[in-house]
């Protein structure tokens, strides 16, 4: 008895020691050629264990109000906790009056998903 519950404890120490595994994709590169009105949309999208933790933009040229309606829109909350086959089945909606810019961040997520996808292989 006092064995088997000694392997228990130990089981459970070692899952709760280990570590999330966490994937960063920064599309500057992967997305490069894809423009919103002004330029490159990056967008940084980290993987936690096989779910979206979160997407961010980076620094871009767009027009910073319009821009802002993109930063507040649920592109980049409506695939928080998803993993990244769900979110790949998601359809992302452009925002109005700042259309180039959404469907350029809209691409560079699909861009990172997809690479996201490879490195989860």
């Amino acid at each position: 008895m006092i064995i088997l519950l000694g392997a228990c404890v130990c089981l459970n120490v070692a899952a709760a020691n280990k570590k999330p595994k966490t994937v960063v994709i920064n599309t500057e590169k992967l997305g490069k050629e894809v423009l919103g009105y002004a330029g490159p949309t990056p967008v940084e999208i980290t993987v936690t264990d096989g779910k979206i933790e979160k997407i961010e933009a980076l620094p871009n040229v767009e027009t910073p109000g319009f821009f802002q309606r993109v930063k507040e829109s649920s592109i980049f909350t409506a695939l928080i906790g998803k993993t990244v086959k769900e979110a790949s089945e998601v359809k992302l909606d452009a925002v109005s009056g700042a259309t180039y810019s959404s469907k350029a961040v809209i691409e560079n997520i699909r861009l990172g998903l997809k690479e996201a996808a490879k490195k989860a292989k």
